[in-house]
């Protein structure tokens, strides 16, 4: 009962987030946030699930951004066509990427994955009548329900929800006969091929998935600046990504949720007077400790931490 008075509770504080914040900066900052936590839930699928290392989720991120920027503006489509046009075309590009991986493991799967975005940021560059290239591509639609269009705190309300629903899908997954064949290549594909499952479909499912969340972040990213420039999708922010992942937890539920989040939100906090030159020299030592010292992440630490709370306070009303 208590634990669910005090889920319910953070819910409803979270929901109320954006009636207690005024501040735009604030509220965009948060919605960034939640657009870097469903990229890296997919990524915790891929790498902490399916065991498939990707160091190019921000060619997807990429390749969803453009995309719906096209398909609206160029094209004229409602931004739900945009959006979903993103994904599609992020969970195609996922499928082919998942081919390497039927041979290849561990580092030369990374380094295949690293082309991919490559090669993806360079067709960003040079496609200049189609993504703008350096000098960017403008005009691309801010979010509206009936003509109005919204705020900052209805699309935090927007994304939450996106959000939950790709933890929820990732969790049903999880739980299903296809999510423990995917623990089990994880652990060992060579046993899992032998017990008669097909590998190469749960890979190809794995980067589809994945993709396919890189691909809504970077379509919601997309209608939330109204403005894409090159820089957002380089490799630096790919590493990011998978620091998000590894830190909030690879093998745990909320891993891209809390990673997403709090290396978000992270270096704005440290962002004060006098740290302008060195606040992310101090964001990447703190990921370097949690990382060396706390490598199951953040997510299964803070969960236990409750677990903890729950069972004393349950302890106490015994003696009582």
């Amino acid at each position: 009962m208590k634990k669910t008075i005090f889920v319910i509770g953070a819910i409803l504080l979270i929901i109320l987030f954006p009636l207690f914040v005024k501040n735009s900066y604030h509220l965009y900052l948060m919605n960034r946030a939640l657009i870097h936590a469903i990229l890296a839930t997919g990524l915790v699928f891929l790498t902490g699930f399916a065991g498939q290392i990707s160091l190019g989720q921000a060619g997807f991120y990429a390749i969803g951004a453009y995309s719906s920027a096209y398909f609206t503006v160029k094209l004229g489509m409602p931004i739900v066509v945009g959006i979903i046009a993103g994904i599609v075309i992020s969970v195609i590009a996922g499928f082919l990427l998942s081919i390497p991986s039927f041979k290849l493991k561990a580092f030369f799967l990374s380094l295949v994955t690293i082309a991919f975005g490559q090669i993806v940021w360079m067709l960003v560059i040079n496609l200049t009548p189609i993504t703008g290239g350096p000098y960017g591509f403008f005009g691309i639609p801010f979010y509206s329900f009936g003509g109005v269009m919204l705020s900052f705190g209805q699309v935090f309300w927007l994304f939450g929800g996106l959000l939950l629903l790709s933890v929820f899908i990732m969790f049903r997954i999880k739980h299903s006969h296809f999510g423990r064949a995917m623990l089990a290549m994880n652990d060992d594909d060579v046993a899992t091929e032998t017990c008669g499952i097909s590998t190469k479909k749960l890979k190809i499912a794995a980067f589809g998935f994945s993709a396919g969340l890189a691909g809504l972040a970077g379509a919601l990213y997309a209608h939330l600046a109204g403005f894409l420039s090159p820089e957002p999708f380089t490799f630096f922010e790919s590493s990011n990504f998978v620091a998000m992942a590894v830190v909030g937890g690879l093998r745990h539920m909320s891993g891209g949720v809390v990673g997403g989040i709090g290396l978000t939100l992270l270096p704005e906090f440290l962002r004060f007077g006098g740290w302008e030159n060195y606040y992310l020299m101090v964001t990447s030592l703190i990921v370097i400790v949690i990382v060396i010292f706390m490598p199951m992440g953040l997510g299964p630490i803070l969960e236990s931490l409750f677990r903890k709370v729950f069972r004393v306070k349950r302890n106490n009303t015994k003696t009582l």
